[in-house]
């Protein structure tokens, strides 16, 4: 019961920002609730860290920075005996950038030894690594979906830049072409795996909710 009024808390303070970016809003939560089911950590307190509280995030936009570091856990403990997440925010942080299309980042965690090394006053340094491309784009629809998967894969592709950089802004432009297609429940962009080796490249998937026929009228 804790660990779901945590997450329910947690998805709530995140819905909360005033943001056009419901896409990037819509992945950060989904990122978020799968990271607290795998690590089996409860959050006791949340903190948005500053930017002079972590390094190597200044090329993003403020905007973007901002909502990346917004309700970061600033103290959590394990759901099993003597279990410490101290460095929760680092994992955190970590699985935003990754759901964001930066397939390589690694986030170190590091206390502030010169105000008392409390867990809330931490910081965090970030390796961007390199930005991916988009690959292919693969779409998921539920049963009796009305809208082709064709359509919908021209229409995203039609929202790409043409240096085909997967970043959260081409995210945000696929989901507004693809939802003009129909009356959609939600559209939803995110990065999939990765292939691995050499090449930078990433497949992105529209996950398409389709809203329910209206009943007919006798």
């Amino acid at each position: 019961m804790l660990r779901r009024t945590a997450l329910a808390a947690f998805s709530l303070s995140l819905a909360a920002c005033t943001t056009p970016q419901h896409n990037t809003r819509e992945v950060l939560q989904r990122s978020d609730t799968r990271f607290f089911i795998r690590e089996q950590c409860q959050p006791k307190s949340t903190a948005s860290f500053s930017r002079a509280q972590v390094s190597g995030l200044d090329e993003l936009p403020a905007a973007l920075r901002e909502r990346l570091l917004a309700d970061l856990p600033a103290e959590a403990t394990g759901s099993r005996p003597f279990i410490q997440c101290q460095d929760v925010a680092a994992r955190l942080l970590e699985d935003r950038l990754h759901s964001l299309c930066w397939p390589e980042a690694r986030v170190t965690w590091q206390a502030d030894t010169s105000t008392g090394a409390s867990t809330s006053q931490s910081r965090l340094n970030v390796q961007l690594g390199a930005r991916y491309q988009v690959d292919d784009i693969w779409v998921v629809q539920r049963k009796n979906a009305t809208v082709p998967a064709a359509r919908i894969i021209k229409a995203a592709q039609s929202a790409l830049p043409k240096d085909r950089a997967c970043s959260a802004r081409t995210f945000e432009d696929i989901r507004t072409q693809v939802s003009k297609l129909g009356t959609f429940h939600r559209v939803l962009v995110v990065p999939g795996p990765p292939p691995g080796g050499e090449q930078k490249k990433v497949p992105v998937v529209v996950d398409i909710s389709e809203k329910p026929p209206a009943p007919r009228t006798k």
